[in-house]
């Protein structure tokens, strides 16, 4: 049974932020892999952040994952494996890839932006190491042709950008990794599979809580969210 009517205005935005912030919360606590360079896990949250992305626009999805970063921290802190900063990591997941899938000029060219500032901070290090940054050079292939508008359908264009916001979100723990962590380039190619491992988790897992919840409740939705993609 679908919800046909939902909250407006205000009282709407207020919910959406308020739901995704307490789910990506709620995650935090189910570990899915283990993060080699600091004794921590990375979490079930990350099928949550590229969610956020897609369903909703660049304001509320800046302060659901803003607010579900900080509350995560504090309710699990055994997921923070960057201390304080590990919030930044939804924030970034979230806030480029909605940026990429709800404003498909401006918004897609910030976010490959982004990934390029992130594999290039990564390629100043990690040189010797390359093949690492290969997931975030596809995730720039996808989020710069997505600019163009093609006519794509509605699920492939969902997965397509649930795995930008995962990659975003991967580009901000790569750069942590490197410059907080100062994990050296021989790190790396034993935590590719994990990473590769990660992502798909993330890029699937998310794109069918999206295709769920916009079968169940798209009233809840429909006031920021286009399965076109093409919201301007």
């Amino acid at each position: 049974m679908r919800l046909k009517t939902a909250p407006q205005g205000s009282a709407l935005r207020a919910s959406r932020i308020g739901v995704f912030a307490a789910l990506y919360a709620s995650t935090s606590f189910v570990p899915i892999s283990m993060f080699i360079g600091a004794p921590s896990f990375l979490a079930l949250n990350l099928i949550v952040t590229p969610a956020i992305a897609v369903l909703l626009p660049p304001i509320e999805a800046l302060f659901a994952s803003l607010f579900g970063g900080v509350i995560a921290l504090y309710v699990a802190p055994m997921q923070a494996m960057f201390g304080p900063y590990t919030v930044l990591l939804p924030i970034a997941g979230a806030t480029f890839g909605s940026l990429a899938y709800h404003r498909p000029k401006a918004g897609t060219y910030i976010s490959a932006l982004f990934l390029v500032g992130a594999t290039s901070l990564y390629l100043v290090r990690n040189y010797p190491f390359p093949y690492f940054i290969m997931p975030h050079a596809l995730a720039i292939f996808l989020v710069l042709a997505s600019s163009f508008g093609l006519m794509t359908p509605a699920k492939v264009k969902i997965q397509i950008h649930t795995y930008i916001s995962t990659m975003c979100e991967q580009g901000m723990m790569m750069i942590f990794a490197v410059y907080l962590l100062g994990l050296p380039w021989f790190a790396f190619p034993g935590i590719m599979p994990l990473m590769i491992y990660e992502r798909v988790i993330g890029a699937i897992g998310s794109a069918l809580v999206v295709i769920g919840l916009n079968r169940l409740i798209p009233a809840y939705f429909g006031a920021s969210h286009s399965t076109s993609g093409t919201k301007k």
